[in-house]
């Protein structure tokens, strides 16, 4: 079989060699991540209720952006949609009610060719076990309880929320400009982890008394945060106690 010579290869964007690349740090073969690049595209979202079912063209991968979904509150590198791309048919009661909560920058891929690589490509199928094995350490690390305070679970879930994953960085697909968070409410936030709003509300005011956080808007429906300290976040969220007085 004849070669293409380099002049008559069909000439990829520069998005989509930063998604091959990105897929390719996933640990996906060269092939396979040029074939998943080639059928992805960068997709804004508007905020808004979206009704995910099995029947879904496309899976969403977050790069900027946070969404409500199954209770809890998830950001980077967490797949949005069915990723269970091995049933024949749509599962029938695969129906998820996602909320984007800011307009969120996703990768739209498409689930047909994420299927189609996935049957036939081992590379392929132990990037869909990460991304389950991921979304359950978010669970245990963020979500679990444990015995931590709650100022501590309150840093660890904003660290998590404003923290952009090596990976996309690395590929050229890290667009937010500093830790920020927009979006969710303290509400929000305190539904995600199972506590009161009291108790979130303290927790957020000793962070910014401490210049850790800063936000904009007032009251309790404000959605914009920034994180001042990152690194003290950190600390915090791993036990590192913080005067109250």
């Amino acid at each position: 079989m004849a070669q293409l010579s380099d002049e008559s290869r069909p000439r990829r964007s520069g998005v989509e060699v930063r998604l091959a690349r990105y897929f390719g740090m996933l640990g996906v073969g060269a092939e396979a991540a040029a074939a998943l690049a080639a059928g992805s595209f960068l997709h804004r979202t508007p905020a808004g209720r979206v009704r995910f079912t099995g029947r879904h063209s496309y899976v969403d991968i977050i790069i900027d952006g946070v969404v409500l979904e199954a209770d809890r509150l998830w950001a980077g590198e967490h797949w949005v949609g069915e990723i269970d791309v091995f049933r024949e048919t749509p599962h029938p009661y695969a129906r998820t009610w996602v909320d984007y909560l800011c307009t969120t920058l996703t990768i739209r891929i498409s689930r047909e060719v994420l299927r189609s690589w996935a049957v036939r490509d081992l590379t392929v199928q132990r990037m869909l076990f990460q991304v389950l094995t991921y979304r359950q350490g978010v669970m245990n690390i963020v979500y679990g309880l444990d015995h931590r305070s709650t100022l501590a679970r309150v840093a660890q879930l904003l660290d998590y929320l404003t923290h952009t994953p090596a990976s996309l960085d690395e590929a050229g697909l890290g667009f937010r400009s500093g830790a920020s968070l927009l979006g969710p409410t303290q509400k929000h936030l305190a539904d995600a982890l199972g506590l009161s709003l009291t108790s979130v509300e303290k927790s957020m005011n000793l962070l910014r008394k401490h210049e850790i956080l800063a936000s904009s808007g007032e009251g309790r429906a404000h959605r914009t945060y920034s994180i001042k300290q990152p690194q003290l976040l950190e600390a915090v969220a791993a036990g590192h106690s913080l005067a109250a007085a």
